[in-house]
């Protein structure tokens, strides 16, 4: 029988954040778009297609920044786990 001491913390899920921040700058994008007025030699589409290319790219990166913030906030709420190890059972397949 062998004991072994892990630590055990909650890590933020880094590709959640960056989606849902890509999400949300296609969203202000769009709101971008309808707020502001658009060139009629370009068109409507074209702009939204040009204010979202930026703005998927800008919530991607702040979305890995907010994960990455909260991974190092919550680095302090960590708890130990004894892990036991016996040979009394067969072993699961």
């Amino acid at each position: 029988m062998s004991k072994t001491e892990v630590t055990i913390r909650r890590a933020p899920r880094i590709w959640s954040f960056m989606i849902t921040g890509s999400i949300v700058g296609i969203i202000v994008a769009a709101v971008i778009t309808v707020a502001t007025p658009v060139d009629p030699a370009v068109g409507v589409l074209p702009t939204f297609g040009f204010f979202a290319l930026f703005g998927f790219a800008i919530g991607l990166i702040l979305g890995g920044v907010v994960a990455v913030f909260l991974d190092r906030v919550t680095k302090t709420s960590r708890g130990v786990a004894e892990i036991i190890e016996t040979k009394d059972r067969p072993p699961r397949n």
